[in-house]
């Protein structure tokens, strides 16, 4: 079936890259799975350059690998590598959060970006698509780290966003309250909004850690000082 650009702003690989971390977020290709250029070209009815290059982007993000001799693979992460990667995600928060902290009382109208996050979350649970709703949920993190404005931290979140989607869509939860999730996000604005630092940072590693703990088990992560203040 012929590919449709969805996302007319962004390059043929990155959408091509997107795509097949939602066939393997949807279960439609598998963790481990040997991926061939000329199945995807077909599949999607593009040429082999994009594709080659999708390969190359995802294979840097650590979604895919490629072994001499064998071809291009999926990554099958395991516990370890998942709870590393949650690390990561976590003390890039925290910094992007802490970033804000300072950037809000000058302009505190960028916490409307935030807002309009938290809607397009809220339109993703009305149709009960948790794929679209954590994709939704990832914008929003992702418009916390383009906010913080960090030349830093947005090359890191770019390369886990990939993979934080498929951990998330680990295991689909017919009962996922959505409600919930959503509040939990308006949280994190409020206390921006109040400059609630201590607070907000022991939300923020709540939030990643409930992450943790419904996919993984409680394999902790490292303990921050926050939990003191």
């Amino acid at each position: 079936m012929a590919f449709e650009l969805s996302f007319k702003h962004r390059n043929l690989p990155d959408q091509l890259a997107d795509h097949i971390v939602d066939l393997l977020a949807k279960g439609e290709l598998a963790a481990g799975q040997r991926l061939f250029e000329k199945d995807i070209c077909d599949l999607l009815g593009v040429s082999r350059v994009p594709v080659r290059e999708a390969f190359r982007i995802l294979g840097a993000q650590g979604v895919m690998r490629t072994e001499p001799n064998r071809g291009s693979f999926l990554a099958d992460l395991g516990p370890d590598e998942m709870v590393e990667m949650l690390e990561i995600r976590l003390t890039v928060e925290r910094i992007a959060f802490r970033r804000l902290l300072k950037i809000v009382p000058g302009n505190p109208v960028i916490l409307d970006e935030l807002r309009e996050a938290i809607d397009r979350m809220r339109v993703a649970a009305r149709i009960g698509d948790q794929l679209t709703y954590y994709r939704s949920d990832l914008g929003f993190h992702a418009k916390v780290v383009e906010l913080s404005m960090s030349p830093t931290l947005k090359p890191i979140w770019d390369s886990l966003s990939r993979s934080v989607l498929v951990l998330l869509m680990k295991e689909l939860n017919p009962n996922f309250d959505y409600e919930a999730a959503i509040h939990d996000h308006e949280v994190l604005v409020e206390l921006l909004q109040g400059g609630k630092q201590a607070l907000l940072e022991r939300e923020v590693e709540k939030h990643i850690t409930n992450t943790r703990d419904k996919r993984l088990g409680r394999a902790s992560l490292p303990k921050s000082d926050v939990a003191s203040q």
